[in-house]
């Protein structure tokens, strides 16, 4: 079994019982018991014990915080405005991003939701071959961009026909970086099984977190489609990557200091929801 009960804490409230989703727990005796059965390892039995009586073997007892209010809360307010003045940013500094705060966007990712806590994703930072890979990716787009029937391979090809074609010759002539930008670093999220009832959402679920995180510390962010459109379209790409057989590249950003200042928010269109 993959939880521990410290028998001398517990105080058998059944507050994990209540919370369990596979229900694994009992009360006897005035503690709480384990049945057999499959852990998914979720870890809200160790959240909600207020004895601090459960433990997940083989976890960091340092990533185990206790709640506090000044730490932990945002006002909805304050949270609303964060994400409304957040921007996709397209002009970022000649400037590194710090290790440390590569670490914090990998840190927001992994506390990421997933479907039945399968952690299925993993990630890619484009450092060293990212000339090499932009290269690769832009002379994709621009070849099927000018193929016949280029459409039926990549459904919506039209609208960006023309820029494909303008983009890698941009690149070979002048360095032009129309893909990422010019970003100091790149991350794409692999999902290693997108098959899966969430494996994709999982993936998107874990960028989104990086985005905001990116936005906390200073920096810029950009979702780039078309590299990921380019890594399903170019089998090279996915060689380089590692991409192994049954994964897939779910989301690429371009991540750096940005190089524009924005000064308000900005409006958008009503949220279309159906009531049932």
């Amino acid at each position: 079994m993959n939880v521990e009960i410290r028998q001398d804490r517990c105080v058998g409230c059944g507050a994990c019982l209540r919370d369990c989703l596979r229900e694994l727990f009992y009360v006897a005796d005035g503690k709480a018991q384990i049945k057999q059965g499959v852990c998914i390892r979720c870890g809200h039995c160790v959240a909600v014990c207020p004895a601090d009586a459960i433990r997940l073997p083989g976890g960091r007892e340092e990533e185990i915080l206790p709640y506090d209010p000044a730490q932990f809360d945002i006002p909805p307010e304050q949270l609303m405005n964060f994400m409304k003045f957040r921007r996709s940013v397209r002009q970022f500094k000649d400037k590194p991003v710090e290790r440390e705060k590569l670490e914090l966007l990998l840190e927001a990712a992994r506390y990421s939701p997933t479907g039945g806590n399968q952690q299925k994703n993993r990630y890619i930072l484009l450092d060293r071959d990212k000339e090499e890979l932009t290269e690769l990716a832009l002379k994709t787009l621009y070849d099927v961009a000018g193929r016949p029937g280029g459409e039926e391979e990549l459904p919506g090809l039209k609208r960006y026909r023309e820029r494909w074609r303008g983009m890698y010759p941009a690149w070979k002539e002048r360095r032009k970086d129309g893909l990422f930008y010019g970003a100091a670093c790149v991350l794409m999220v692999v999902s290693r099984n997108p098959g899966s009832g969430s494996g994709r959402l999982d993936a998107g679920l874990a960028s989104a977190n990086m985005e905001l995180m990116a936005h906390a510390l200073g920096l810029g962010a950009c979702y780039i489609g078309f590299f990921t459109m380019a890594a399903e379209l170019e089998p090279e790409l996915y060689r380089r990557l590692g991409i192994q057989e049954g994964e897939e590249v779910v989301s690429t950003l371009a991540i750096g200091y940005p190089a524009v200042q924005y000064r308000r928010t900005v409006n958008r269109d009503p949220a279309d929801l159906t009531r049932l």
